[in-house]
């Protein structure tokens, strides 16, 4: 029978540990995704790379309606409640029961629903495509259990171990299906679902081989669990509308597949600075935002951290906005020219939510996090609006102009509720001032001549800007690396 955690560590170096641990298998599956932009560009074109955004973007919504949050509130009752390895063993079987029933119903649901969906959106085509998701989705799901367990025991090799064999095979079978077979979209799908039926067989493995492979189902604990967790259900859709829901919502309302395909190229170029920046620095700044709030001089160091966030993390988003023309250019051809206007709506949006998630970090600290939530509710509805109202006008851009415009409303509304309860003297002046010349120097490198001479020096222009201002200055940067390494 497997033990508690016990804390051999300090806290904060545990925690930060265990984040990067942890965020490897998201960084994972997004480099793989990365990796697959110019095969899907070359062997499907710009219709197949919009009907796998489709996809992607629909097994996205429908985990998380299968999943019903639960790895949360498993988290709460193995880790808080449970007292004895016998009660944590007793939560971890109830908990498999609930996820194997709802996984089963998903698998279900999704193959049934697959018939309207590709009605609405393809007139009947690609039915396989979408009825492979549910597979995708009944494996996944399942297997968030025992990665859930893993992380609880801190058991971060065996869980990277899964996670990154998931994304590997899945990348040869999709390379295979695709490239060597041929099989188009339905490659994808099927790469997806076998890849995820032998992660969740590897996972079912781990549990069997600690002694915890148990299914139960005991209905007071089922009901309290589902009650802690399924008003979590809200915010993680809300987050997918921020960040998914433009594709589908771009297919319905326009029908072009290619148009879709050229979105969903640029968005995922995008993408590239949430693997490489954004996703490291919120993992980190998960951890040692806790450890600043205990310093006198907390506040200031959360306004300086946005600023140099904003310094750095605009940066790599206007070099990735500025050369991604000639990347994409070599990578996926000329079919996809169009794509290299979406990068920077992509790459900024990025930048925002990575700003939200430092303005939010008061909530969390005064213990506010419910009003997270609601900020993520407000700003996805804002969201979806805009997409319905700017799709039929504009086209993709209208998309992702609407995603912009979301993140950017989070984040100000975030950091407006959060000086409710943490005031924060936020250097307001230096952050807008670095995202309008990074965002006009992006402008400037795809608007303007169409020479890569031209595009580097828009890039390379930057930093001495930001100096020249004073807008950043280098002084501040060494106090603020001091602050936080005290």
């Amino acid at each position: 029978m497997s033990q508690a955690p016990s804390a051999t560590r300090g806290f904060g170096a545990r925690l930060a540990s265990d984040s990067f641990v942890y965020g490897l298998g998201g960084m994972a599956n997004q480099a793989v995704a990365i990796v697959l932009v110019p095969i899907y560009a070359r062997q499907l074109g710009t219709n197949g790379v919009g009907i796998a955004g489709v996809l992607n973007s629909t097994i996205s919504l429908s985990l998380m309606f299968v999943g019903l949050a639960l790895p949360q509130a498993f988290f709460r009752w193995y880790l808080r409640e449970a007292t004895t390895a016998r009660d944590r063993a007793w939560v971890l079987s109830t908990t498999l029961g609930v996820r194997l029933a709802a996984s089963l119903a998903g698998f279900a649901l999704i193959l049934a629903a697959s018939i309207p969906i590709t009605q609405a959106l393809y007139g009947g085509e690609h039915l396989l495509v979408f009825a492979l998701a549910a597979p995708i989705v009944l494996f996944d799901s399942f297997n968030g259990i025992p990665l859930s367990f893993l992380r609880a025991e801190r058991k971060p090799r065996d869980y990277i171990a899964i996670s990154i064999s998931r994304a590997v095979l899945g990348t040869v079978l999709i390379l295979s299906f695709v490239v060597a077979a041929r099989m188009g979209v339905v490659g994808v799908a099927l790469g997806g679902a076998i890849a995820a039926g032998v992660s969740a067989v590897i996972g079912t493995w781990a549990l069997a081989r600690a002694g915890l492979l148990r299914v139960t189902l005991d209905w007071p604990l089922t009901r309290a669990m589902l009650g802690f967790a399924m008003p979590l259900v809200p915010a993680a859709m809300a987050g997918w509308v921020l960040n998914l829901a433009d594709r589908p919502l771009l297919q319905a309302m326009t029908g072009d597949q290619g148009l879709v395909g050229v979105y969903t190229m640029g968005y995922t170029a995008g993408l590239v600075i949430n693997a490489l920046a954004i996703q490291p620095f919120t993992l980190a700044w998960s951890a040692a935002y806790w450890e600043v709030s205990r310093r006198d001089d907390a506040a200031r160091t959360f306004a300086r951290a946005l600023t140099w966030f904003l310094a750095i993390a605009a940066g790599a988003a206007l070099f990735l906005s500025g050369l991604g023309t000639d990347a994409l250019r070599l990578l996926v051809g000329p079919t996809f020219e169009e794509s290299r206007y979406i990068v920077p709506f992509s790459a900024f949006a990025y930048v925002l939510y990575g700003a939200y998630t430092v303005g939010a970090s008061g909530l969390s600290v005064v213990g506010r996090s419910g009003k997270v939530a609601s900020t993520m509710a407000i700003a996805a509805a804002a969201t979806l609006i805009l997409n319905l109202v700017l799709i039929p006008i504009m086209g993709m851009y209208g998309a992702a102009a609407a995603t912009v415009a979301g993140y950017l409303l989070l984040a100000i509304i975030a950091g407006v509720v959060s000086q409710r309860y943490y005031p924060v003297e936020w250097e307001l002046g230096r952050a807008v001032s670095i995202l309008a010349i990074a965002v006009g120097l992006s402008a400037a490198a795809l608007l303007g001549p169409d020479h890569a001479i031209w595009r580097i020096a828009c890039v390379l222009a930057y930093v001495p800007i930001l100096l020249g201002l004073g807008i950043v200055k280098i002084s501040q940067g060494r106090t603020l690396l001091s602050a936080l390494r005290r």
